[in-house]
Order: structure tokens, then sequence, then C-alpha cells
């Protein structure tokens, strides 16, 4: 990712909360990336900085501190040219190498995980 000033742990951020619809809370975005929250908080404020979420409070009636962070357009246009670049890496480095029988493996493999 270093053609895009992108590091893989903001672009999986990114790519998280773009699945989510382009927002969430913070809460779930920490348990959708197995971060501590500390480690997130951190991370959201320089990728704020750079212009790639925004940071809302949104209080709920379960949680008066809830923070919902949304990407920006900045965001959504870096991850998704970020994301092109990691496709044709994957395809590049790891599927090309792959036989008919070593996909068919690996579909067996990961439709037991659902």
């Amino acid at each position: 990712m270093d053609e895009h000033h992108l590091s893989l742990a903001w672009f999986e951020c990114l790519g998280a909360i773009r699945d989510a619809g382009g927002e969430m809370r913070v809460h779930a975005l920490c348990e959708a990336l197995g971060d501590l929250p500390s480690s997130l908080s951190r991370r959201l404020d320089r990728m704020e900085d750079d212009g790639f979420v925004r940071r809302t409070h949104q209080p709920k009636s379960d949680d008066r501190r809830a923070v919902v962070v949304s990407l920006t357009a900045h965001g959504r246009a870096e991850w998704r040219d970020a994301n092109i670049t990691f496709r044709r890496m994957v395809q590049q480095h790891f599927a090309q190498r792959l036989t008919e029988t070593d996909i068919a493996a690996l579909q067996r493999v990961f439709t037991k995980f659902g």
C-alpha cells in the first residue's frame, strides 16, 4: 500500500467502515478490527487529521458516549484506489500461483467458516 501512502491498518479500517455502509460506531469498529480501544482511538485521530474519516458524537439510549465514525469522500476514494492495488497484488503474488486443485481445497476450507 506504499504507493498510496496508506498503511495496511488504515486500509483495513477504511474497508471495515465501507463494508458497514460508510459509517459505524467506534465500539463496533473496534470489535470488527480486533483492536484495543486506545490503539484505535489514536489511529482514528491521525486518520481524521488527514481527512480520511470524521467522528461525530451520537448519544444512544444505551450509550450516551457513543461516537460514530464515517468515511469522508477523500477516505472513500483513497480506499477504492488502494483496493485496486491490493487486489492486483494478491492476484500477482498469490492467486496466479494456485492450481485448480489448490483453489478447490481453499474453497472447501473457507466454506467451513461460513
